[in-house]
């Protein structure tokens, strides 16, 4: 990983450089250091898909209004990309995905948390099974960067409600086969 002129750094202050990109996965894997504004920024490749795990400090992330998009996709994402909720697939079609999903990502994913929740949610909209890679990706991209080990694990409000709403939408599904 490079800048277009083929650089890896960028930006002398101090001796330092203020911006370094370094990879260990070329092709895969880069790391952006922004020594001026504190920031990390990982970006993984997992199928043909892009994951971004980013680190600042909290002041950078305050520092925009909602009035300035810092968003992904602001001018909207590529049509391969988009996922087609005007027609869904039917339930009786998706319900073995689905339950497919749950364990492939049960088995790779120590708790039922948003990374859990994401790696479901990109095994049953993509089919594929190497789209769950993203999800551990970006937990283990959490544990380097987030240091109280509790606060890797961002569980839904109710973890417990939750899991019941879950086991009813599974029951109403099963009983209109």
């Amino acid at each position: 990983a490079a800048f277009a002129d083929g650089s890896v750094s960028s930006g002398d202050r101090l001796g330092h450089h203020s911006l370094k990109v370094q990879t260990q996965n070329p092709g895969g894997h880069a790391e952006i250091h922004a020594a001026h504004i504190g920031t990390l920024l990982v970006v993984r490749q997992s199928g043909r898909s892009l994951g971004l795990s980013v680190l600042l400090p909290r002041g950078v992330a305050e520092a925009y209004g909602p009035e300035q998009d810092l968003q992904l996709c602001v001018w909207g994402c590529p049509a391969s990309q988009r996922l087609d909720t005007l027609r869904p697939p039917l339930p009786h079609a998706s319900l073995p995905r689905t339950i497919s999903a749950h364990a492939h990502c049960a088995a790779l994913l120590p708790n039922r948390d948003v990374y859990y929740q994401a790696c479901v949610f990109d095994l049953i909209s993509s089919g594929d099974l190497n789209s769950s890679t993203a999800a551990i990706d970006a937990l283990t991209d959490a544990g380097h960067m987030i240091p109280e080990r509790e606060r890797v694990h961002l569980l839904p409000l109710s973890a417990a409600a939750g899991k019941v709403y879950l086991n009813l939408i599974l029951m109403l599904l099963l009983m209109l086969l």
